[in-house]
């Protein structure tokens, strides 16, 4: 290969680079936009802090030169260095990636994107409104699956469904993490526990309903966050698993 071919190769690949990397620019501003992250401009996206999203851009631009440099040979570089290059900037590009979200303002569903595009629906709310749930509906088993209930420790979410296990849902990876508290402060509000209503007609008595397996636990740190004034003072509590697939805490308040 003479030296005027190599230069032209190398300032070509440059200028590909170049555009790839406007392309990934404009791939990153509209996943992390409100239609980026899969449906109206009412979606609520969850994805890593700015810090983790630094790192993965180091991490891009320093494994795109080292493919660079040992694709034409640099300083003698060897080809072989082709092979950690990819495999490092793979690992970045899911890192930045990677997002939890929830579709409306209220929340509809749930749902997991890698790699920017690879979108994938973790399951849908149970209260469609982000408020109510019809109880005849529940009672027929036309609930069955969907969310109702969560739970967030360390670097796992837990969403609880009705007549079927959790999903354990991961909010990092390796050093890409989401904030658990951005998490709690919006998806609460269509996928927490149903206060039903009805059990309250006897004064002091109170009925929360949440999915399979919730403990008194999960239902209690709940109240901390949205229902501050049943967090305290409370007793006779229970736990009932319900036929329907939920699991009722009910309690009364001193």
């Amino acid at each position: 290969m003479t030296k005027t071919r190599k230069t032209i190769g190398i300032i070509t690949t440059i200028i590909l680079t170049t555009l790839l990397g406007l392309s990934y620019y404009s791939l990153e501003n509209f996943f992390y936009s409100d239609f980026g992250c899969g449906c109206s401009s009412t979606c609520i996206g969850y994805y890593p802090v700015l810090t983790s999203k630094l790192i993965g851009y180091g991490l891009l631009f320093g494994s795109t030169v080292l493919f660079i440099a040992s694709i034409w040979k640099f300083k003698g570089l060897s080809k072989l260095w082709t092979i950690p290059a990819m495999i490092i900037f793979g690992l970045a590009f899911y890192g930045n990636g990677y997002m939890i979200f929830n579709k409306g303002g209220c929340g509809y569903s749930l749902n997991q994107a890698t790699f920017f595009i690879n979108q994938t629906k973790l399951g849908d709310f149970a209260k469609e409104d982000a408020e109510t749930i019809n109880l005849d509906s529940l009672k027929d088993g036309k609930l069955r699956g969907k969310l109702l209930g969560y739970s967030i420790k360390g670097k796992e979410l837990t969403a609880f469904r009705i007549g079927e296990e959790p999903l354990k849902i991961k909010t990092s990876f390796l050093f890409w993490k989401v904030r658990n508290n951005l998490i709690i402060n919006n998806i609460s509000y269509g996928l927490n526990t149903f206060q039903n209503f009805e059990a309250e007609n006897v004064k002091g008595h109170y009925e929360f309903i949440g999915g399979q397996g919730m403990t008194e636990k999960d239902f209690l740190d709940e109240f901390v966050l949205i229902q501050k004034e049943l967090s305290s003072k409370i007793k006779n509590k229970k736990i009932i698993n319900n036929s329907d697939g939920t699991t009722r805490f009910i309690f009364e308040k001193e």
